[in-house]
């Protein structure tokens, strides 16, 4: 089975084939750069991780663009409100750049501790202000905008390829007012010619903190119009996915092809495949720092490992909608500590003569690959690689070189959906001693069946990090993997 991706432009599966031979050009839609990253940022980079590793391990080179958008994303996500950067930098008494630059650094640590290979570029919105503005002269020149008091709209009803609808998510265009992303103010009618219409040169206002000189007076571009200019300017006129939250589908992605399509004055589709991660629940409810179930990656990784986070991610499908809890991310800990214990009982093993595990090493790569062939079906690809485990602890005794390539096989697959298996912590050669003494009052507590007091100790080493392996030989210890 080949690569088959469900394209939002089409509402279907299709086969992947790129526009060059083995070369494929990816824009990801990435983070507004006011706040942390959250955990459902984090599942939809992961998502598109998981989309790069892929690719490249079925022999293609990857060119990966992620922009950054530090002005223009204004609270409503329309054309109305205040920009997200500058009410966030109003509020810490910064410089909205003095944010933007603090929380970009965050952003690199945290994606990196996360196992999330970085992009080969992420431009930001601010670095382009030439570029956006010579985008809205041509879309102005070649009759699909109009200028009202210094804000420059698109003109939607004069676009021909129907907006992007029924592509990219299937509604017609005059149903659109009644989502979330079509409400549009009295005041802002008044300068309209149409609902439809978006900005994509907005007048600043006199207090507006970030703005450019332009020909139609001092102002900032519309949200829509960086990702156009940004994608353009790295992966040419037409390239092959464009990758997003499922909130993009509208009213940002069919502003994007609007835009793509009128500036570059061309009737091929812009960009071939879109690709929609779906949201992330907290506990059944909508993510919300007022009801306190909001949780940003970095907290999380005070506590937990970071591959423990990406099992967690990877148990969904990216289009389904994941429901994040404490239980579900400590579900995913007893996963992934299955696929260790699994590969330190293959490596201290002495094997054996036998060679049963051939069959069920390639019988794994292909069931694996199957499954992330039909539009990268993690939680498929993910039970795969459990039952191998199964195999492999069933098979001990296989040959020594068998066992070796049993463990590389896991680690590999694994890999791709951004598991790293290695421990990356050591025993500190310090605490081992005291650990140690520590686990021998245990076992003898165990020994003289008060195994309430044992199992108090185990749970308050695992509280300090420690993960604690009862076995034949006696209890085992070792430092988890967290950063």
């Amino acid at each position: 089975m080949s690569l088959h991706l469900y394209n939002t432009l089409t509402n279907k599966k299709e086969l992947f084939k790129p526009i060059q031979e083995d070369y494929v050009r990816i824009y990801s839609c990435g983070q507004t750069i006011y706040d942390d990253v959250h955990v459902g940022n984090a599942r939809t980079y992961s998502a598109w991780d998981i989309l790069n590793r892929y690719l490249k391990w079925k022999g293609y080179d990857v060119f990966h663009i992620m922009n950054i958008t530090d002005v223009g994303h204004l609270t409503d996500d329309a054309d109305q409100g205040e920009d997200k950067v500058e009410k966030a930098a109003k509020k810490e008494k910064l410089e909205p750049m003095e944010l933007v630059t603090r929380q970009i650094l965050l952003f690199y640590k945290e994606i990196e501790k996360l196992n999330i290979d970085f992009a080969d570029i992420y431009p930001r919105a601010t670095g382009h202000m030439v570029e956006m503005i010579e985008a809205v002269k041509k879309i102005l020149k070649h009759g699909y905008a109009y200028e009202k008091n210094g804000t420059i709209y698109f003109n939607v009803m004069k676009f021909e390829k129907d907006y992007g609808y029924p592509v990219l998510g299937g509604r017609k265009l005059e149903d659109l007012l009644a989502g979330e992303g079509g409400r549009v103010s009295e005041d802002e009618l008044k300068e309209k010619n149409s609902h439809y219409d978006f900005a994509l040169w907005i007048k600043a206002d006199k207090g507006h903190m970030m703005k450019w000189p332009s020909p139609w007076g001092e102002g900032y571009p519309g949200w829509h119009l960086e990702c156009s200019v940004m994608s353009t300017k790295y992966l040419g006129k037409v390239f092959d996915i464009h990758t997003g939250g499922i909130d993009h589908i509208f009213p940002h992605h069919p502003n994007e092809r609007a835009q793509n399509i009128t500036m570059n004055k061309t009737d091929e589709e812009p960009i071939k495949y879109w690709l929609h991660s779906d949201f992330i629940t907290v506990n059944g409810e909508k993510m919300s720092k007022s009801k306190g179930n909001f949780y940003t990656i970095r907290e999380l990784l005070e506590e937990y490992e970071p591959e423990a986070i990406r099992t967690l991610f990877a148990s969904t499908h990216y289009r389904s909608q994941s429901d994040f809890s404490i239980s579900s991310l400590e579900e995913a800990e007893k996963k992934l500590e299955r696929l260790r214990n699994t590969i330190r009982k293959a490596k201290e093993s002495k094997g054996g003569d036998k060679d049963n595990l051939l069959r069920a090493i390639e019988n794994v790569k292909n069931e694996f690959e199957d499954a992330m062939d039909d539009d990268l079906n993690t939680p498929l690809a993910l039970s795969k690689l459990i039952q191998f485990t199964g195999k492999i602890n069933n098979n001990l005794d296989s040959k020594p070189n068998i066992l070796d390539e049993a463990v590389i096989t896991l680690e590999e697959l694994a890999g791709i959906l951004g598991i790293d298996l290695s421990e990356k912590r050591e025993k500190s050669q310090d605490a081992a001693p005291y650990i140690d003494f520590i686990l021998e009052i245990r076992e003898k507590l165990r020994k003289e069946k008060l195994y309430s007091i044992a199992d108090e100790i185990r749970d308050e080493l695992q509280k300090k990090g420690l993960a604690i392996e009862d076995t034949e030989e006696g209890a085992r210890w070792y430092i988890k993997g967290k950063t």
